[in-house]
């Protein structure tokens, strides 16, 4: 990701100066926005113009040696807890960076207790490493820090956190065992080509002008496959690579979800998933204080698919000029359209971010319901084609031992 050095005035009129890592010009505007600060130029630097620090830290998260996401949540945790237990912020970052936790933990809570040392807000703080703290977590933040319920906060941010990261083990686990089995069959295939069906070959060796075709295939695809063995290591190893590339790239990952969105089986689950991230977040953002403006915002920021960030920047625009939510989410074809009701009810009722955490915790259930259904479905299906594949094999070199047993006899 390309990073950037920015120039920007904050609430107080204080110029600010900093780097951050963003995907354009305009990210670098739309977080310090986020954040409450006026943009006044951001310049993107060139390879190796960066710190050297700057690139241990880049080599440093492709090793993987940052902070998880679940040790942030459970940092996020005890912190609202000694907060609430009346120690100060200074203080608990202090006990957190000695309590024997991780060393990039220990090192990164030393650092943010350095920081507010220095005179800089927690929120301040945490925006310098976006990495490790996304900006919804920065801006509920900054909106605790002035309304003085930075514990409950936090609390609530650790919430969001434990159950949006269960929702996607649950998804990933969901497709686990589908992958697994994909590759299990690639395994007994090459293993099948390799170490059995030369063995039938050299026993009909003598007979190659009288085998059928399906067999004359069977062999051939035995030989291509022993021949080009390392040449098809190579090819698997860089669709591999190439395939963690892309999963970077938010243009394929956007495709990807259109693509996904086409097919019945997984259609559902593509709107289910969109609906718990788009309600859940924002439901938790306004429950937190941010204005509504500022929570689409960040939902946008969060959305992988450019189209339907695109949808939010509409529905940005729409509640600037006065429009409601539900009103401008009618026309966009970005929820379910039975969704837009309930949000109005909502919305009437000034409870916008308890109708819309609800809608969240409801299309989660449905979602997980789906998820069921589409391994329950796909682990079948992967078994038969399995079962067929090697049932072909199977047949066709049986059958011809047995016509040339027949011409024998």
């Amino acid at each position: 990701m390309p990073k950037f050095s920015y120039k920007a005035l904050d609430a107080s009129g204080e110029l600010l100066a900093g780097e951050i890592d963003a995907d354009s010009r305009g990210d670098v505007f739309g977080r310090l926005e986020t954040l409450g600060h006026m943009p006044i130029e951001a310049t993107e630097l060139k390879a190796g113009a960066g710190s050297k620090a700057g690139g241990f830290k880049l080599f440093g998260s492709l090793l993987g040696s940052g902070p998880g996401r679940d040790e942030i949540t459970e940092i996020t945790r005890d912190l609202s807890m000694l907060l609430k237990g009346g120690v100060s912020l200074h203080e608990a970052l202090e006990l957190l960076s000695q309590m024997g936790g991780k060393a990039p933990a220990r090192h990164l809570m030393s650092t943010l207790q350095r920081d507010i040392a220095q005179g800089k807000s927690f929120a301040e703080s945490l925006a310098a490493h976006p990495d490790v703290f996304p900006p919804t977590y920065v801006k509920m933040v900054e909106v605790a820090e002035s309304s003085g319920t930075l514990e409950t906060t936090l609390e609530t941010i650790a919430q969001d956190r434990a159950r949006s990261e269960a929702l996607r083990r649950r998804v990933t686990s969901s497709l686990t065992y589908p992958a697994f089995l994909v590759v299990a069959a690639c395994g007994v295939f090459i293993f099948v080509m390799t170490g059995v069906i030369p063995e039938f070959e050299r026993a009909l060796s003598g007979f190659a002008d009288k085998l059928d075709p399906s067999a004359k295939t069977i062999f051939a695809m035995s030989r291509f496959v022993r021949g080009n063995l390392d040449v098809l290591g190579i090819v698997l190893a860089s669709i591999l690579g190439g395939g963690l590339l892309l999963f970077r790239n938010k243009t394929f990952i956007g495709f990807l979800i259109r693509m996904l969105g086409r097919i019945p089986g997984s259609r559902l689950i593509v709107q289910y998933q969109q609906t718990v991230f788009f309600c859940s977040t924002l439901g938790t953002l306004l429950g937190s204080g941010v204005d509504i403006t500022s929570s689409l915002r960040l939902v946008r920021d969060l959305f992988r698919d450019p189209r339907a960030a695109e949808k939010v920047d509409h529905l940005i625009a729409e509640v600037r000029q006065g429009h409601r939510v539900s009103d401008s989410l009618a026309g966009l074809n970005l929820l379910p359209q039975y969704v837009i009701p309930i949000l109005r009810v909502g919305e009437e009722a000034g409870e916008l971010d308890t109708m819309a955490l609800r809608i969240g915790g409801f299309y989660e259930d449905r979602l997980d319901r789906a998820l069921t259904r589409l391994t329950s479905i796909l682990g079948p299906t992967i078994l038969m084609m399995v079962s067929l594949m090697i049932a072909w094999l199977i047949v066709t070199v049986i059958t011809a031992l047995i016509s040339v047993n027949d011409l024998l006899v």
